[in-house]
């Protein structure tokens, strides 16, 4: 339980500061950028690229937020494309078994964002993540709450 709380302070601290309203999209990118620590997509691409083709105020949030940021000594990128990605955000996400998908579960998406009791969380959908070539962190999946 201890390693669960510390885990979701990471994934809401990099953005969050005290005294201050944030953006359910600054909490997005937030998850977002902390999902590239616990997942491995085993490549060499010397960047990662988080692509979000439709929701132009989320890519302008993540594009400014993660401006200058690095991962594993990869620089983080924000691309307005829905192919070569290493995380995809999307309600209509691609079919591919090396990327990271973020949309609608029903639409076929590995992950998708809720909000449950005025909190940003995620819900996964456990089968498209097995079939993925990822590897996942157990310890993101337990983050993970049921949709309904």
């Amino acid at each position: 339980m201890k390693k669960a709380i510390v885990i979701l302070l990471l994934f809401i601290c990099p953005f969050a500061y005290a005294n201050e309203i944030v953006s359910e999209e600054s909490l997005e990118v937030a998850y977002i950028f902390n999902f590239l620590k616990f997942v491995d997509w085993q490549d060499s691409r010397p960047s990662y690229d988080i692509c979000i083709p439709d929701d132009e105020d989320l890519r302008e949030v993540a594009t400014e937020l993660l401006k200058n940021k690095t991962v594993n000594d990869r620089q983080v990128n924000v691309i307005d494309r829905t192919e070569n990605c290493h995380i995809l955000v999307s309600n209509n996400p691609s079919s591919s078994d090396t990327t990271l998908t973020i949309g609608s579960l029903d639409q076929g998406a590995m992950f998708e964002f809720m909000v449950v009791d005025n909190k940003l969380k995620f819900a996964i959908n456990i089968d498209h993540i097995r079939k993925s070539k990822l590897k996942i962190s157990s310890q993101l999946l337990q983050l993970a709450v049921p949709k309904g």
